[in-house]
C-alpha cells in the first residue's frame, strides 16, 4: 500500500475547485453517490434477506453510480490527482 498523504482532508479541499468546475460533472455526482449507498445498502440487505433480486439491483446500482462518477471525471479539464 502506497504512503499516506500526512493531512489528507486539507489536501482534498485544497484542490477540490481545480478538479470540480464542470457543472454537469456535479450533477452527475449528486446522482451517483446516493446511487452508490442505496445500492451497497441493497447488496446487504439482499444478502441478509437472501433476496436475489434485492442483491441485483444493488449490483447494478453500484456499478451504474461508478460509471456515473467515472463519466462525470472525465468530463473534467483537469484530471483527477493521485496524492
Amino acid at each position: 500500500m502506497g504512503k499516506r498523504h500526512p493531512n489528507l482532508p486539507a489536501w482534498q479541499w485544497r484542490n477540490y475547485p481545480q478538479n470540480h468546475q464542470h457543472p454537469t460533472n456535479l450533477g452527475l455526482q449528486l446522482i451517483a453517490v446516493p446511487l452508490l449507498i442505496i445500492g451497497f445498502l441493497l447488496i446487504a440487505s439482499g444478502v441478509f434477506s437472501l433476496s436475489l433480486a434485492s442483491f441485483a439491483v444493488g449490483v447494478i446500482g453500484v456499478l451504474a453510480g461508478v460509471a456515473l462518477q467515472r463519466y462525470g471525471r472525465t468530463l473534467e479539464a483537469q484530471g483527477s490527482q493521485r496524492f
